[in-house]
């Protein structure tokens, strides 16, 4: 039973990837909390949803602007989220996913004594595990999309709680019209501006030597609408898909893709795949010094072994990738056998409703 006074909940994001997922809870809290009041940093998904923007922030993002820029947009939208806090005291606050620019409105959210919860826990334990007291000073809750995230959060006293994925959801897929192949290869460039420059022309040349082996390939660029201009210059005529990623994944042959939330997508589709990102010397040389996990591609991280091949991070290395291809291509029994490990790891998400389990625990800390 709902109190007289609506919840006010306030979501941030700063990611494309945050819009997705605040849209997901959003969905959520309408159906259990129909009067709440849900205000928040987002982008059009969270919009379309009745998330109140206080200022759009996943267009910036996404076309990855410099590091004093960013620093500088953070600080401004941190600020504008402390003013609102002070003046209107939200039941919660939840923080989704880019930990770097929701730290601060963590610590704000705290100054002014409101709950915070995470959606998405930080990957502390692939890259700053100290940090972990940190949070716990910070935060109440975290909703974690990994299935092995809670216990590492658990044992060491941060509440946490695993809710599933919404890439992870199964849904009818409609039928597009696609070119007819063989292979079909799906190129999936990612999101930001610097993703796209680093990752696609890599990704072009990887396709190059494939249709030198296989005459009949056809390809395609799956991407979101918002990003077709940032893809398009370096398309080099090959027939761009907005926005109908599971139509392209059930088309698709083999999935070249940069690292990321999409590869939860080609999971659940069981379409094999190559995961690639491709980076400048220094932070491959950084990530070698900071991270500790021995995979970087989730659906390795979440089988806790090696089921696809990943390069991550990677530099100029299309000529190495392709040979990978190349004979995952010729081989059928290594492709059924990947396909029925990706199928196996997507089973674990198949008892969840993110979206349900997301709201249940947001609106567990407005009583």
């Amino acid at each position: 039973m709902e109190s007289s006074k609506p919840k006010l909940i306030l979501m941030t994001a700063f990611e494309p990837s945050g819009d997705a997922l605040g849209a997901m809870a959003m969905r959520g809290l309408k159906l259990q909390a129909p009067s709440c009041n849900v205000v928040g940093l987002g982008g059009a998904l969270m919009e379309a949803e009745g998330v109140e923007l206080l200022a759009h922030t996943t267009k910036e993002a996404a076309m990855g602007v410099g590091a004093v820029a960013e620093i500088k947009r953070i600080k401004g939208l941190v600020d504008v989220v402390e003013a609102w806090i002070k003046e209107h005291e939200p039941d919660v606050v939840v923080a989704i996913d880019s930990p770097a620019a929701n730290w601060p409105v963590c610590k704000v959210a705290r100054k002014y004594g409101c709950n915070v919860v995470h959606l998405a826990g930080p990957q502390l334990w692939a890259w700053a595990p100290w940090r972990i007291k940190k949070m716990k000073r910070l935060s109440d809750h975290v909703m974690c999309l990994l299935p092995f995230e809670p216990e590492w959060f658990e044992s060491r006293g941060m509440p946490a709680t695993f809710i599933g994925h919404p890439a992870l959801k199964k849904t009818e897929v409609p039928h597009i019209a696609l070119p007819e192949g063989n292979p079909n290869i799906i190129l999936l460039p990612g999101s930001r501006k610097s993703e796209i420059l680093k990752n696609l022309p890599m990704q072009q040349e990887v396709l190059k030597r494939i249709c030198s082996e296989f005459p009949e390939t056809k390809a395609v660029i799956a991407c979101r609408g918002e990003d077709v201009e940032r893809v398009e210059q370096f398309a080099n005529g090959l027939q761009i898909v907005a926005d109908e990623l599971p139509s392209v994944l059930e088309w698709g042959t083999l999935a070249l893709a940069v690292s990321g939330t999409v590869s939860l997508h080609v999971m659940n589709h069981t379409t094999p795949m190559i995961g690639m990102y491709k980076v400048n010397v220094v932070s491959r040389l950084l990530s070698k010094l900071v991270l500790n996990t021995p995979h970087r591609l989730l659906p390795n991280l979440i089988a806790g072994k090696r089921i696809v091949t990943e390069f991550i991070p990677c530099g100029n290395i299309a000529w190495h990738i392709a040979e990978v291809a190349i004979d995952l291509l010729h081989d059928e029994k290594a492709m059924q056998t990947m396909r029925d490990q990706l199928q196996k790891e997507a089973a674990i998400y198949e008892s969840h409703n993110p979206s349900k389990e997301a709201a249940e625990i947001i609106l567990s800390f407005t009583q």
